[in-house]
C-alpha cells in the first residue's frame, strides 16, 4: 500500500471522526464514526515522518507545514468569532501544526547523526524557542493577556498546546526512528498506543467510570491500535502525486464548513 492510498484511508476515517466531533449533538451520528476516526492521527504522523525522508527539501516542507498552520490557526479564530454558537465550542484542531513540530524533532535528528556538534545546537535553539514560546505564553494569559498569548500560540506551536499534545508529537519521530524494520515499528506502536491509552481507560474504570465510558464511551483513544495492519502494508511507494495538496486544503476546509453548519443547527 503506497504513502497515498494511506493518506485517502486516513482522509475518510478523518472526515468521519469530525462528523461526529461536530455533529454528533444531534444524535444523527453515531459514535463509532469517532471510534474509526483514531486511526487517521497515526496514521497522517507515519505519512509524514516516510515522506520527509524522500522530500527533496526539508526547508522547503517545513516551511510549507508552517504557513498552512498558520491559516488554518487564523481560520480557527476568524470563524469561532463569527459564529460563536456552535456546540462544538470552537476548532481546537490543526494538526499542521502538530505535524510541524514532530518534523522539525525529525529532522533535529537527522542533523545530530550527520554532525553531532551542529545537530546539537540545532537541538538548543530549538528546545530554546520551544520553550520560551510556552513559558511566555504562559506568562500572558495568567497575565489575562488571552488575545497575545493566542497571537504567540499561533506563532510558536508548542508540544503541549498543539493538537493531540507531546503524545502525537513524538509518534511521528519513532516512526521515523523505526522505519527500517516493521517488525520493530508494530512493537513501538503496540507498545505505545496501549501502553500509553489503555492505562488512562482502566484507571478512569478504577476510578468509578462506567466500563461503557471507560473504554469506548469517553476514552478511546487506544483504539488508535487498530491502524497498525493498515501501517504494517506500506510498501515504501509515494503512489499518485497529481494531489499533492489534496490533504493541505481538504483538512480546513472541511473542519470550517461542518463547523459553520453545526453553528447553525438546532441545539
Amino acid at each position: 500500500m503506497s504513502s497515498f492510498a494511506l493518506k485517502t484511508i486516513a482522509l475518510f476515517l478523518m472526515l468521519l471522526d469530525h462528523l461526529y466531533q461536530f455533529l454528533g449533538f444531534t444524535g444523527m451520528v453515531p459514535i463509532w464514526f469517532t471510534w474509526l476516526g483514531r486511526l487517521s492521527a497515526p496514521i497522517f504522523c507515519f505519512c509524514m515522518a516516510q515522506g520527509l525522508t524522500h522530500t527533496h527539501s526539508r526547508k522547503i516542507y517545513l516551511l510549507r507545514m508552517y504557513l498552512f498552520s498558520l491559516a488554518m490557526s487564523v481560520g480557527n479564530l476568524v470563524l469561532t468569532a463569527l459564529l460563536p454558537g456552535s456546540p462544538s465550542g470552537g476548532i481546537p484542531n490543526n494538526i499542521f501544526a502538530t505535524l510541524l513540530l514532530g518534523a522539525a524533532i525529525i529532522v533535529c535528528m537527522e542533523q545530530m547523526a550527520a554532525d553531532r556538534q551542529k545537530g546539537q545546537m540545532i537541538w538548543m535553539y530549538f528546545i530554546g524557542i520551544e520553550l520560551a514560546g510556552f513559558f511566555l505564553g504562559d506568562m500572558l494569559t495568567r497575565a489575562g493577556q488571552t488575545t497575545a498569548a493566542q497571537i504567540l500560540q499561533i506563532l510558536i506551536p508548542t508540544p503541549l498546546t498543539v493538537e493531540g499534545g507531546v503524545f502525537f508529537v513524538i509518534l511521528g519521530p519513532l516512526f521515523y526512528y523505526f522505519r527500517f524494520s516493521k517488525k520493530k515499528l508494530a512493537i513501538m506502536y503496540l507498545v505505545f498506543s496501549l501502553g500509553l491509552c489503555l492505562p488512562s481507560s482502566i484507571a478512569w474504570y478504577l476510578l468509578g467510570m462506567s466500563a461503557w465510558d471507560a473504554f469506548f464511551g469517553v476514552q478511546y483513544q487506544w483504539m488508535m491500535v487498530f491502524a497498525l495492519p493498515l501501517l504494517w502494508r506500506y510498501n515504501g511507494q509515494k503512489g499518485k502525486s497529481s494531489f499533492k495538496y489534496l490533504f493541505y486544503f481538504f483538512y480546513p476546509l472541511h473542519i470550517w464548513i461542518l463547523y459553520a453548519v453545526s453553528a447553525f443547527l438546532p441545539q
